[in-house]
């Protein structure tokens, strides 16, 4: 059994892809930081800090740092070696209460030390801590005490989730912005009048580089009807789609593996947690005066990625536990519900502080309403998936029932479960 598991095309495929990614993201590293090195020698020093690329770098350098995990693993599976079964531990409240003041302190000093002349250059660190902790806290409060299986198996579903979710959610979004912006094309091609108009807009932003003066030319077509109500269809409706679809694609992956609802929680978690975590990362990497505010909404997103990616894999083993696509199908949409909700409203902030920033005024009703509805709603689902994950851990943990033996020799589960 065990050498026919180490034949297994999932082992092969992950050794190859997660030792590709190792040196793709050394490679890249130094990529950037050479690049960017160069660009400060030439005397493009403002526009192109070499810290920048170094946080940028070490962003990489991480990334790779976790599929390592992963890659020994598969080659150990691979060699017909046995591979140790996982041992997550509970999350128990004194940990959680030091994860989270470790957290909220990191995220502090990254903000401190960037903004210091001298002290910035240690800040890389900090950055991967403020990004990592949360990570760590909302993945380990999810499959704590839940058995995912083999250790590969483990750090397999995180690499799919670091590689594999974010390269297909963007591609098919870039697709998809590609149609919009193809469909735009074709509506000015009957609209002159609008074509020119967009002409005049594209020669002014040439002419400007100051932050409000850009956005006083732009506000008028972002608080249009039109292109508010386009931003929450893609944000709120197409992207969550995709993404809990591309994140999902893990648990079925090993579907016929899963031995529980419980083990599909914790594979579809590890998922979300590699999504979460690289699109953190990537999109927090560039330091401005609310840094530390990034950071902190950053690891609510995170937050959110596991929370709706564990419900995937949970409704993907209760189908092949079940063989009903009821509640498979139920937590998808209570996923991408979630999701869609989320950014829903990050849209509704957005638009909510362009109206303020152009009137001027605090007493813009409009952007008021929009901004504290939308920060109020987050908050309150920030409040509710922490507790909302660790009460579903808990009841996972006290039902837990794995399928039965001869329904696992019937179903051709070659790996064992532990």
């Amino acid at each position: 059994m065990e050498s026919k598991a180490g034949r297994d095309w999932r082992s092969i495929l992950l050794a190859i892809v997660s030792t590709g990614g190792v040196i793709l993201a050394i490679a890249l590293a130094m990529i950037v930081v050479v690049l960017q090195g160069a660009m400060k020698l030439g005397g493009d020093q403002q526009n192109h800090p070499l810290l920048d690329a170094v946080l940028l770098a070490s962003a990489i350098l991480f990334i790779g740092a976790l599929l390592i995990p992963a890659a020994y693993y598969s080659f150990q599976r691979l060699m017909g070696e046995e591979v140790a079964a996982d041992k997550t531990r509970p999350m128990n409240i004194p940990t959680g209460i030091l994860l989270t003041f470790a957290w909220l302190g990191v995220t502090g000093l990254a903000q401190i030390f960037y903004g210091n002349n001298i002290l910035r250059w240690i800040t890389p660190p900090f950055y991967i801590l403020s990004i990592g902790l949360p990570v760590y806290f909302f993945a380990r409060l999810a499959i704590g005490g839940l058995k995912a299986g083999s250790k590969q198996r483990q750090w397999g579903a995180l690499g799919s989730g670091m590689i594999l979710g974010p390269s297909l959610a963007s591609f098919i979004e870039l697709i998809l912005a590609m149609f919009l912006l193809i469909g735009l094309g074709i509506y000015l091609a009957f609209h002159p009048e609008l074509k020119t108009v967009f002409d005049m807009l594209r020669e002014q932003l040439n002419n400007v580089s100051n932050p409000d003066d850009i956005l006083n030319l732009i506000s008028p077509y972002l608080l249009n009807p039109i292109v508010i109500l386009v931003a929450l269809l893609f944000f709120s409706v197409f992207a969550p789609v995709v993404e809990e679809i591309a994140k999902s694609l893990t648990a079925w992956t090993i579907f016929d593996h899963l031995s529980s609802p419980a083990q599909g929680f914790v594979i579809g978690a590890l998922s979300g947690t590699g999504f979460g975590m690289v699109e953190s990362l990537l999109a927090s990497v560039q330091p401005d005066p609310s840094w530390a505010t990034t950071l902190l909404v950053r690891g609510g997103t995170t937050m959110m990625h596991i929370l709706t990616a564990s419900l995937t894999g949970w409704g993907i083993a209760w189908f092949r536990a079940n063989k009903r696509p009821s509640r498979m199908i139920g937590a998808y949409a209570l996923a991408m519900f979630l999701h869609g909700l989320w950014n829903a409203c990050v849209v509704l902030i957005v638009i909510g502080a362009v109206h303020l920033t152009l009137s001027g005024q605090s007493n813009n009703l409009i952007g008021i309403a929009l901004t504290v509805s939308g920060i109020s709603i987050l908050a309150l689902i920030s409040l509710i998936v922490p507790f909302t994950l660790g009460i579903i851990n808990w009841r996972l943990r006290a039902t837990t029932k794995p399928l039965p033996l001869a329904d696992i020799v019937e179903n051709k589960n070659i790996e064992e479960v532990k």
